[in-house]
């Protein structure tokens, strides 16, 4: 792609929800979280141009994360809700060696939502979806909630064992 800022629009739009999860990781309020992650999207756009893309984009991103992080410590460092840099560093630590499983984890996931039924990805979709509420998707769906629970059960026994099970696969013995 010729077109750098096509070609950040499309790395950013990518990869945003995974820095959105790390930031959620590293601050205590959602809220927080989402203003540092729009003040990221902007460092990472003033920084465009020093981007090597022969290197990994989400690693790039989640460094300027953690710096937005560090600035709205300082910003924040009369406030009680505020982690200590140290637990900061700990849990920056934590995530990078976690990531990469967490990646392929993800990647599974959706692997093993495609081969379930429509009717099932239904029931995942609404239990999990923006409201959760296991009532109202068993009406949505005209059933009991009691019998929702059951088939969420099952269903999430079943993603379980297809996502360890294409882990296995692809060499990841920490499943």
């Amino acid at each position: 792609m010729s077109d750098p800022t096509a070609e950040f629009v499309q790395l950013w739009t990518q990869h945003q929800p995974e820095v959105a999860r790390y930031l959620v990781a590293m601050v205590p309020r959602p809220a927080d979280a989402n203003e540092i992650l729009q003040d990221v999207s902007v460092r990472l756009w003033q920084k465009w141009g020093q981007y090597d893309p022969e290197r990994p984009f989400v690693p790039w991103a989640i460094r300027f994360a953690y710096l937005e992080v560090l600035k709205w410590r300082q910003r924040q460092a009369r406030e009680k809700l505020v982690f200590s840099e140290t637990l900061l560093d700990q849990l920056h630590q934590s995530y990078e060696d976690t990531a990469p499983l967490m990646e392929a984890r993800r990647k599974a996931l959706e692997g093993c939502l495609e081969k379930l039924n429509e009717q099932q990805r239904k029931m995942v979709a609404l239990r999990y979806g923006t409201y959760g509420a296991v009532q109202k998707a068993a009406e949505e769906l005209g059933i009991r909630a009691h019998k929702l629970y059951y088939a969420l059960e099952k269903i999430r026994s079943q993603l379980l064992g297809c996502v360890e099970g294409t882990l296995r696969q692809e060499g990841w013995s920490d499943v």
